[in-house]
């Protein structure tokens, strides 16, 4: 919220870009770091996202939209393989046991 305001200020009061701009890193910065697993969250939204808007591209954005659903899917499988080698799984192995034993 004090972040906000400062920002307002910034913007009605001796306007700069620098200012404003270190003022928007700043805000950024008191954010705690993503985990892996929302990072991967992140990037599934961030994929499913840009193919919707890839259906409705027009033929002058269509190769942007390209671009950037393979960014998007580039990034999601890099972030499932470094949960892969960390060891991560997305289901209880006991659980999964449990079902398969039934």
């Amino acid at each position: 919220m004090r972040g906000d305001w400062q920002i307002l200020q910034c913007i009605l009061k001796g306007f700069s870009w620098q200012r404003l701009k270190k003022l928007i890193i700043k805000d950024n910065s008191s954010h705690k770091p993503s985990t892996l697993e929302e990072q991967i969250e992140q990037a599934k939204r961030a994929w499913q996202l840009a193919q919707e808007q890839m259906q409705w591209a027009d033929k002058d954005l269509l190769e942007a939209a390209i671009l950037n659903t393979t960014a998007c899917e580039r990034r999601y499988i890099a972030l499932l393989q470094q949960a892969k080698i960390q060891g991560c799984q997305a289901w209880d192995d006991s659980r999964l046991q449990n079902s398969l034993g039934s």
